[in-house]
């Protein structure tokens, strides 16, 4: 495979991780079993809202670094990768944390098993997984 070839799946992959990152959450984190939630405290909810938002306005602009004339090169393909993957490590963060800090991955009653895994771990390892694989494929080789 060319490496063009290579550079437009990486760029797919990182795209699509970048995607999933910026819209899953927003999507369920503004959904019923979220922010109806009791349990979310008036500050931890302006929290949620302004990461939510952040993320959000972010995909725009990490896409166009992505696929721009100005940018999509390889190297700009790896540095959203690894910007995307900062971003989901910090969700690992927050789950080795959440006995010191009080949280949980989800409410009680609303748990989503994939493969008999919890699925907010499911989903986060694979983003992690498409931008990892992402970067690789942009490192161009070098020529002999």
């Amino acid at each position: 495979m060319t490496y063009e070839k290579k550079l437009t799946v990486a760029k797919v992959l990182v795209s699509l991780g970048l995607c999933m990152y910026a819209l899953i959450p927003f999507a369920v984190d503004f959904g019923v079993s979220h922010i109806g939630s009791e349990h979310w405290t008036p500050h931890a909810r302006f929290h949620l809202t302004w990461v939510l938002y952040g993320n959000l306005m972010a995909l725009p602009i990490m896409l166009w670094a992505v696929w721009g004339k100005l940018h999509g090169t390889g190297r700009s393909v790896r540095l959203m990768a690894f910007l995307g993957m900062a971003f989901t490590t910090g969700f690992y963060v927050a789950v080795a944390s959440r006995a010191r800090i009080g949280a949980e991955l989800h409410d009680p009653g609303h748990e989503h098993l994939v493969m008999g895994m919890d699925g907010n771990l499911v989903s986060t390892a694979m983003v992690f997984l498409l931008l990892l694989t992402g970067a690789f494929l942009s490192i161009r080789p070098e020529e002999k």
